[in-house]
């Protein structure tokens, strides 16, 4: 029996022609654990995960830049039933019940690459660490770069 057969639904990224079968827990995000990595600074390491529950399957966010379903952002929860669209950040993935089409690869999990490995924080961690100390840090680099204090 083929993968697609025995797969009940599917998450289809048709930007990049890859249609991942849903096991009873998929996750989503920009780390290299995932199952599907999203390789955008906006997307968090771990920011969604698919389940399967009570006979269906619910998607679970996690991530602080939001997840929206058809357009609506959702908080903690939601219910996916065939052809809702999922957004995080720049990327869209649609879940549906009918097997991908010939022109899909079927993945069943990314294959994390060399910078998927190094997680080195994001433009939205660095924002969000002590703002004194990010501005003690670049004050003493901008001394550092012009040579120091210019004392006349």
């Amino acid at each position: 029996m083929t993968p697609e057969r025995q797969t009940a639904a599917w998450l289809v990224d048709e930007r990049w022609a890859k249609a991942y079968p849903l096991a009873e827990a998929v996750t989503i995000g920009r780390g290299a654990q995932n199952t599907i990595i999203l390789r955008d600074p906006a997307v968090s390491r771990m920011h969604a995960e698919v389940m399967q529950e009570s006979g269906g399957f619910v998607l679970h966010a996690h991530g602080a830049s939001g997840t929206r379903v058809n357009g609506v952002a959702i908080g903690d929860t939601c219910v996916l039933h065939d052809d809702d669209v999922i957004e995080i950040a720049f990327s869209t993935l649609r879940f549906t019940t009918r097997p991908p089409t010939t022109e899909m690869f079927v993945i069943p999990r990314d294959t994390p690459t060399y910078v998927d490995r190094r997680d080195t924080p994001t433009r939205m961690t660095l924002h969000a660490i002590n703002r004194r100390s990010l501005a003690r840090g670049w004050r003493r680099f901008l001394l550092w770069l012009t040579g120091g204090p210019k004392t006349d």
